[in-house]
């Protein structure tokens, strides 16, 4: 569906959906693209989802890499991770250029409720330990690969990310490093392509505007409410939202 096509309906609920995700994003620090992904793949085909969401996702990634600790301490333990997401994000999409967007947009509401129920129980993942010279550039081809497919980078790399231990401020800028190249690497992919237009290049430069806008008010709200209890209803939501893109694309 191309993006001009959308009715004044569809185009509001992008706006709701991007801001949203900004809010989310400022909340708990992390679910903007997973957020904005779930409801505009209900209205769009998520190809045009993921394009919408760039420049987006690249404004409210910003400031968690430029923001926390030095970055050479990060990336001394993770830059192999983040090079194979980078090459794992371009064989990503090429698949979904191929691929048949509604079996794409199935995967997504599969990763939705994984992702929502891992969180959800938070269970304990074991520390890779000595294995993680190798596991960390696996890890970061299959997230790079999946993030290309479908547009979420969150699988597996943030849960490994925290199974590796690091600290609260490095797993917080590393997280902003995994979203940032993804959505950059996402970007270059699409316009090789041809599937970054310059209509949906305006769309998603405009979406960064309800986005930040949604992040300032996370910000503020985050300061006010138990973040925990915020977290829980989120996650049952985006759970909840997973049943529906994969029923809705099955039938």
């Amino acid at each position: 569906m191309p993006l001009l096509d959308l009715t004044p309906f569809q185009y509001a609920f992008a706006f709701f959906a991007l801001f949203l995700g900004g809010a989310v994003k400022g909340t708990v620090g992390l679910g903007m693209k997973i957020v904005v992904l779930g409801l505009l793949a209900t209205i769009v085909e998520l190809p045009v989802a993921i394009a919408i969401i760039i420049l987006p996702a690249v404004t409210t990634n910003i400031w968690q890499v430029f923001g926390g600790p030095p970055l050479r301490e990060t990336l001394r333990r993770t830059w192999s991770l983040f090079v194979m997401v980078c090459v794992g994000v371009w064989f990503g999409t090429e698949i979904l250029a191929a691929s048949n967007p509604a079996h794409l947009a199935v995967l997504l509401g599969i990763l939705l409720i994984i992702y929502a129920a891992y969180a959800l129980f938070t269970p304990r993942i074991p520390s890779p330990g000595r294995h993680e010279t190798w596991m960390s550039p696996v890890i970061g081809g299959i997230t790079g690969i999946v993030g290309g497919m479908t547009g979420s980078d969150v699988m597996p790399g943030v849960p490994y990310m925290q199974a590796i231990g690091l600290s609260r401020d490095m797993l917080i800028q590393a997280m902003g490093i995994l979203f940032l190249l993804g959505s950059t690497m996402i970007a270059i992919s699409f316009t090789y392509r041809g599937l970054l237009t310059a209509e949906i290049g305006v769309a998603s430069a405009l979406g960064s505007l309800p986005t930040l806008g949604g992040y300032y008010l996370g910000a503020k709200v985050r300061s006010r409410i138990p973040e925990a209890q915020f977290r829980k209803l989120l996650l049952a939501a985006l759970f909840l939202l997973g049943i529906y893109i994969v029923m809705t694309n099955l039938t």
